[in-house]
């Protein structure tokens, strides 16, 4: 989820990360929380993607994609920014391909440190919103902008798969 995290992820670790979070989203199916994500570093052309988390039992199923859409709509909308950018680790082959599958583009690479020590190269990508609205919407969406009092729901899904990967 973020390199600083030590698993299994606590409501305290995800209480302090969203401090510094905009737009706090999660998706929900059956009054469950099947999906997360969040912005950061947030200015008048671009915001960061951050925190994308999907339930284990959820992937390849459309979850993510529909995540994608609606964090790619807010920001394109919400906070009318041209350019949505993320990092994503190299050891996340199956993230770094369902990113590229989604109009996002690796321009940089940046090393980081996990809190065990090991390093990891972080790619970094975009994705253009300047015509974002023309090509589609969202469907209608169960959303929380502040999925705090969701936090346990969060980190149960974590708990699940400690890797997090999409």
């Amino acid at each position: 989820m973020f390199p600083k995290a030590v698993y299994p992820l606590t409501p305290d670790q995800l209480e302090e990360a969203a401090k510094n979070r905009f737009k706090p989203t999660v998706i929900l199916h059956r009054e469950r929380v099947v999906a997360y994500a969040n912005f950061y570093d947030v200015d008048d052309q671009s915001c960061w993607l951050g925190n994308v988390i999907v339930a284990p039992d959820y992937r390849g199923k459309g979850a993510a994609t529909y995540l994608i859409e609606v964090m790619t709509n807010v920001a394109a909308e919400e906070l009318n920014v041209r350019k949505m950018k993320l990092v994503c680790h190299n050891t996340n082959t199956r993230g770094l391909l369902f990113y590229a599958k989604h109009g996002f583009k690796p321009y940089d690479v940046s090393i980081r440190q996990k809190p065990s020590g090991e390093l990891v190269a972080g790619i970094l990508m975009e994705k253009d919103l300047s015509v974002e609205n023309q090509l589609h919407g969202c469907s209608p969406l169960e959303r929380c902008q502040k999925p705090l009092d969701l936090l346990d729901g969060v980190v149960d899904m974590l708990r699940a798969d400690d890797d997090s990967r999409i």
